[in-house]
């Protein structure tokens, strides 16, 4: 018998086709255009996470030559001298603890602890430039001393550690010395100090770096690092002190210093000088130089380099025999007279030295300011400070 069949399935017009092909259209539509959105979404984070993270640590602070100074190790330095110059207050105020501020024979110490704490608080507060120009410095002193072939080794650097922690793996052995007690002894010897062993050394060292990572973020590696630049720093300037000539031009000359308000008085020192009057006689008479105004004013030989640069302007822009106008220091008025010059004199050996031990910080100083240096330092690149 044959099944009786169901209504035959009606088929759609084509008026419903078009409206559910705009349905699936839209529907396709949505779905993309909440697939762009999130995607645009998840990329914006994704890009801000890397920029914080990635990106803005490994950027320039700084180049030196086009060698990177990167964000993220200049501010673990910030960070770890804040720390280094924490510490250091700390433990001025517990020297400072230790006296009394009534008692006039501890002045002097009180004064200079007092003078060291301004000192530190003035370099906290100019920390993040002082910081940036530091790791500069460092940079500059590593290119020069590798194009001089000058390093350190390893075990120098270990050395050099061990020295600041108070640890000699190879101290003096003791040498008694014979003596003849000639009258009844009635000092008690003061009990010797143990030499600190290594396992103190390494104790105490572990401990440091351990507590310097924890607070700061700086790496045993970082401190290491340092070290390292201060030994190189060292060995370029002992080798630019050893290249220092022994001999230049310098003259010989002699002033009159009036102060700072005493802009008339220089005026009318100069107008006794004009009309013939002693030179000598008037620096005993009005210097306040009190250094050499008992000898006339006068300063002895001299190169450039020495004295404030508005007098040594003036002086070596004179002839033997002749006397410059009133010349405006931050010291005062003066008036000098150069007396003899030589074109190529032996340095005296306070000069000498003075030249070797600033060969190296007058060398950085033009080369800060040189075009092989760029900063991109800016306020936003300077880390938080933890609060306490």
């Amino acid at each position: 018998m044959p099944q009786k069949r169901g209504p035959a399935p009606k088929s759609l017009t084509k008026k419903q086709l078009s409206r559910k092909e705009k349905e699936a259209r839209a529907r396709f539509w949505l779905i993309l255009c909440g697939s762009v959105v999130v995607l645009l979404v998840v990329g914006v984070l994704a890009y801000g996470v890397y920029q914080e993270y990635v990106a803005k640590p490994a950027s320039p602070v700084a180049t030196v030559n086009d060698v990177v100074i990167r964000v993220d190790d200049y501010q673990r330095r910030v960070v770890f001298r804040r720390f280094d110059f924490g510490s250091l207050l700390a433990r001025i105020d517990t020297q400072l603890r230790q006296f009394d501020q009534s008692d006039e024979s501890q002045a002097f110490l009180i004064g200079y602890l007092q003078q060291q704490r301004q000192q530190v608080e003035n370099s906290l507060m100019s920390l993040p430039t002082l910081t940036l120009d530091e790791m500069i410095e460092e940079e500059l002193i590593r290119q020069a001393a590798g194009a001089r072939g000058l390093g350190v080794t390893d075990d120098e650097v270990q050395l050099e550690i061990e020295r600041q922690f108070g640890y000699d793996r190879n101290p003096p052995v003791p040498t008694p010395t014979p003596i003849t007690v000639t009258v009844p002894v009635t000092v008690t010897p003061e009990p010797t100090v143990a030499p600190m062993t290594e396992e103190q050394f390494n104790e105490r060292y572990r401990q440091y770096v351990d507590l310097v990572r924890d607070e700061t973020g700086f790496t045993e590696s970082d401190f290491v690092g340092l070290v390292r630049s201060n030994l190189v720093r060292r060995r370029l300037q002992d080798a630019m002190a050893q290249e220092v000539a022994t001999s230049g031009p310098q003259i010989h000359a002699r002033h009159i210093l009036v102060g700072t308000e005493d802009g008339e008085l220089a005026q009318d020192i100069l107008a006794k000088l004009r009309s013939g009057e002693d030179f000598a006689e008037l620096a005993k008479g009005h210097s306040i130089d009190e250094s050499n105004k008992d000898e006339g004013g006068d300063l002895g030989w001299f190169p450039r380099g020495v004295m404030v640069e508005p007098f040594e302007e003036a002086a070596f822009a004179l002839q033997a025999g002749e006397v410059s106008d009133v010349v405006t220091t931050t010291f005062g008025y003066h008036i000098i007279e150069v007396i003899e010059s030589d074109d190529d004199r032996p340095f005296d050996e306070a000069i000498l030295q003075q030249k070797q031990s600033t060969v190296l910080s007058d060398w950085l100083d033009e080369q800060l300011r040189s075009p092989a240096v760029k900063r991109y330092w800016s306020s936003d690149l300077v880390p938080e400070q933890k609060s306490s």
